[in-house]
């Protein structure tokens, strides 16, 4: 017994510096990729313009309305490779992979029907492209389907290198996607061709070189995942029946964002469309603080489901909310109070709504951070059915209620109350989920996760916005003087002794 007790507290401690190992790999992408953001978000709005940004940004999410399917079959890729590589099972990882890629070619042909159809026909009849631009606007709708393709089919192969916790080659794919999007912004601004059509076809060209990376990789790398000949039809049941119940999920987000996005478009045009466009982006680089740190932690809580060790499974959870929490308050808060002139000095032209947008996605994404790990665990246990119907009927509210909303004449920011709302909503099930199908300790999850997160957001706003009242620096001093008040109150309130002094050792480690 004690025997078996050591053992499981050297596969936990490997596993902990396997996550640190990749979370730091995915914070190297993260940070290199929000620096190269911050720049070229900035030329492509002044290059491009408030309304060809906002045809762009418009444009390609009517393909994705045709896309979301997919998405619900590369999650059930990604959890049954999880669970197999966590059993010790390679040929179920190969039977796994080999489904999921005959599976997405399927999808793939499907998206170009329904795209070059209903979603041509609705681009060309229904949406409100500026005069004169709908000849380009059908060219980015093009490029638009063929990057979607793209990343349907490279779906598996991608899923791969995350299931095997490969972050690090996932991670400088990252940083060359992002050195490709500083030479398009070069290119685009040289070219003498119209530049909102320039600026799709090169990133469907960038695309498809990270397409032809990641299968090559996956097929010199990972000998369990290569293509068979046929499906495995008992597996492929599963994984239809797994994905199936993902589908609602899949259309409720489809509804939050797309779904909301067309209807700003239908009522106020797509120079609102640019604001709310800058808004995701905002919400993007915020959320992938804890998203590349959730991806680091989605293997292992799947694996340790797998075998069935619940104490590990629910400490990961709480870790994970935990962390996840902090990792966006440090960075929300500050750009919450200094939201108007970060967005002057970063953009120089800020669209009308882009301030109210912005700050109210930072709230959205502090919600949904703590909601990431709750969704994963229910993921890992393959039994949605009941989890998914619920989490997608909240969710799917967003579109009924922002088209009311904006029919009765109410402003355009209403659509992003109406989400944070029901993002509140949505994480409340999720907890009330762990609870009764988990069995999650109610008590340990206030004390391990609620507990510590209120004594950091609340000193933390009221430090904040008493250092804003008294100083008045430039806005880039404010904002790192915010990070690093924040971040003591992360370290003094909200980490236990154990991790205070475990913080220690790293840093001292990494000097010696």
């Amino acid at each position: 017994m004690m025997a078996e007790e050591i053992q499981q507290q050297e596969s936990r401690s490997t596993a902990n510096k396997r996550i640190a190992k990749n979370t730091i790999a995915l914070y190297i992408r993260m940070v290199f990729a929000m620096l190269v953001s911050l720049y070229t978000s900035r030329v492509v709005l002044q290059t491009l313009g408030v309304e060809d940004f906002g045809t762009y940004g418009v444009v390609g999410g009517v393909v994705t309305l045709f896309a979301f399917v997919n998405n619900t079959l590369v999650g059930s890729i990604q959890r049954f490779l999880n669970f197999e590589i966590g059993k010790g099972n390679p040929q179920g990882v190969t039977k796994v992979f080999s489904n999921g890629f005959h599976v997405q070619v399927i999808f793939a042909a499907i998206i170009i029907v329904l795209g070059e159809t209903i979603g041509l026909y609705y681009l060309n009849n229904f949406m409100k492209i500026p005069e004169g631009r709908m000849y380009a606007a059908n060219w980015v709708y093009q490029f638009a389907i063929l990057t979607t393709v793209l990343r349907i089919i490279r779906s598996p192969f991608n899923a791969s290198v995350i299931a095997y916790e490969r972050m690090t080659v996932f991670a400088i794919v990252g940083i060359v996607d992002v050195c490709f999007k500083l030479i398009i912004v070069y290119l685009l601004l040289i070219s003498p061709f119209d530049r909102l059509i320039t600026y799709a076809a090169l990133g469907a060209i960038v695309s498809t070189g990270i397409t032809l990376f990641y299968v090559y990789y996956n097929n010199t790398r990972f000998k369990d995942c290569h293509i068979q000949k046929g499906i495995e039809k008992p597996l492929l049941k599963q994984m239809l029946s797994f994905s199936g119940w993902s589908i609602f999920g899949s259309a409720s987000l489809l509804a939050t964002f797309q779904g909301v996005d067309l209807i700003i478009n239908y009522f106020h045009g797509v120079a609102v469309n640019a604001a709310l466009a800058i808004a995701n982006q905002v919400y993007g680089a915020a959320y992938s603080l804890t998203g590349n740190f959730q991806t680091a932690f989605n293997p292992q809580i799947t694996k340790t489901y797998a075998k069935g060790d619940k104490t590990a499974l629910f400490d990961l959870v709480y870790r994970t909310s935990r962390y996840s929490f902090f990792l966006v308050v440090i960075c929300a808060i500050p750009l919450f109070f200094e939201s108007e002139r970060l967005l002057a000095f970063w953009l120089g032209t800020v669209p009308q709504y882009t301030k109210e947008f912005c700050n109210l996605m930072i709230m959205i994404c502090i919600l949904d951070a703590l909601s990431g790990p709750l969704w994963m665990t229910a993921y890992a246990t393959g039994k949605i059915k009941v989890y998914q119907i619920i989490v997608s009927c909240i969710l799917f509210l967003n579109f009924p209620i922002t088209a009311i909303c904006m029919a009765v004449g109410l402003s355009p920011v209403w659509a992003l109350i109406v989400r944070l709302i029901i993002s509140g909503v949505g994480l409340s099930y999720r907890v009330l989920y762990m609870i009764r199908q988990q069995r999650m300790p109610f008590g340990l999850y206030l004390k391990s996760v609620v507990k510590p997160s209120m004594l950091v957001f609340v000193p933390a706003i009221l430090s904040v916005w008493a250092l804003h009242g008294l100083f008045d620096f430039h806005t880039v001093v404010m904002t790192i003087l915010f990070v690093i008040t924040t971040g003591i109150i992360i370290l003094f309130m909200g980490l236990t002794q154990n991790e205070r002094f475990a913080c220690r050792q790293a840093i001292i480690s990494k000097f010696k």
